[in-house]
């Protein structure tokens, strides 16, 4: 005989006094052939989606990502998504309404700053046994005493997932950190040719929308603007160690128009390069 002891309830993940329901479930199998829908929103529900088998895409947002086995798909209230293009795989489908998670917002189930797509790992089988929970209380769904039940098993769901996506938070965290690394060490290579942000999304093989984000939450500038104040921090090296002309040090820089390269430096630097050069050579 074994017998177990569990924590004491000290903790809800759920803002006082508010209780999500249970609204939608909906099971695709590899046999199906929906008819697709197209990009769409539900303003009034969050979506949790879990493939039990096989594989496919989903697009959220702007962004198509390739989903296997033991993915899990969290989508926000308001967020443009078509899960559909998933069907090639057993999968199941959650819609939650009135869910207020601590820290988030009115039917929010991630953050909007994370990666929707949490890999379930060592939790699969754990998942997989609430979704087919659900799946037998399902077709009696019009009793309100099933209908409790499965908003329960849905509670307890969220409970065991909140480990799981605190980790995939972390992790999406220290991803997006690398990769404003790797964005910047692009720029810093790049800075003085014709660069622009579709070009450095081209390059690093990442959404423009997505490096841009990324970036400013690393240096708290954009792209552009990392790129022009490395190009006038070297001019400002220019014009203090060579006799060149601002006309050839806007050249140098990535400026063809000398104009446009002196306001440019102005904003920047406070004066224009011809009295920033004055000025230290007066020290």
């Amino acid at each position: 005989m074994f017998q177990y002891s569990f924590s004491e309830l000290a903790n809800s993940i759920f803002e006082t006094n508010t209780a999500p329901r249970l609204f939608t479930m909906t099971h695709y199998t590899q046999q199906d052939k929906p008819m697709l829908r197209s990009l769409h929103t539900h303003e009034d529900m969050a979506v949790f989606f879990f493939i039990l088998s096989g594989a496919g895409t989903a697009t959220i947002g702007t962004t198509t990502y390739t989903l296997d086995k033991g993915d899990i798909v969290l989508v926000n209230s308001g967020v443009l998504h078509n899960l559909e293009d998933a069907i090639d795989c057993e999968a199941v489908q959650l819609g939650i309404k009135n869910l207020y998670l601590k820290d988030l917002g009115r039917n929010h189930i991630i953050k909007d700053t994370v990666s929707p797509v949490v890999k379930s790992g060592r939790y699969y089988e754990l998942v997989r046994s609430y979704i087919l929970a659900l799946l037998t209380l399902a077709p009696e769904g019009k009793s309100e005493r099933i209908a409790h039940s499965a908003t329960h098993i849905m509670e307890g769901l969220l409970y065991v997932l909140e480990d799981l996506i605190l980790s995939h938070a972390t992790q999406h965290q220290k991803q997006d950190y690398n990769l404003g690394l790797q964005i910047k060490e692009y720029i810093d290579e790049h800075y003085l040719e014709n660069l622009k942000l579709s070009d450095m999304a081209a390059a690093l093989h990442i959404n423009s929308y997505y490096l841009s984000h990324v970036f400013k939450k690393m240096l708290g500038y954009s792209p552009i603007q990392y790129m022009t104040r490395r190009r006038i921090g070297e001019a400002q090296n220019l014009l203090l160690s060579t006799n060149l002309t601002v006309t050839e040090i806007a050249m140098r820089c990535g400026y063809n128009n000398s104009n446009y390269f002196q306001v440019v430096f102005n904003n920047i630097a406070g004066m224009p390069p011809g009295k920033y050069r004055k000025a230290w050579k007066k020290r």
